[in-house]
């Protein structure tokens, strides 16, 4: 099974989940054209529209009423935290599929699962 990668990170006193699904990247997408088009922004900018969309999907998933912008994130987070974050690497591993040897690895480990073994 693949799953999504996942970040906690918290933000005035909120804890949030980071993932980069689908509906972050529509998000992206929609308010830049395209993903090629998001990707031509500096990475200081594709992190805060990534940090927003990711941010605002976790608190809609979860019924909360907070919604952020870059604009207010600017003068919350730190370049450094951005950084740390590697948002933008996110969303590469979201759009890329999987390896190989990854791939082969997580058959194998299937393959072994005890379900199926038969014990």
């Amino acid at each position: 099974m693949i799953r999504l990668e996942e970040k906690p990170f918290e933000l005035d006193g909120q804890r949030y989940t980071l993932r980069c699904n689908m509906a972050v990247l529509e998000t992206v997408e929609d308010a830049h054209g395209d993903l090629e088009s998001f990707m031509a922004l500096s990475v200081t900018k594709a992190s805060l529209y990534l940090l927003t969309a990711m941010l605002n999907e976790d608190a809609s998933e979860r019924g909360l009423d907070e919604r952020w912008t870059p604009d207010q994130l600017k003068h919350k987070i730190s370049y450094a935290m951005l950084r740390e974050l590697d948002l933008v690497g996110m969303l590469f591993r979201s759009v890329t599929p999987p390896s190989s040897a990854a791939s082969a690895a997580a058959a194998a480990d299937n393959n072994n699962s005890p379900e199926e073994s038969g014990n």
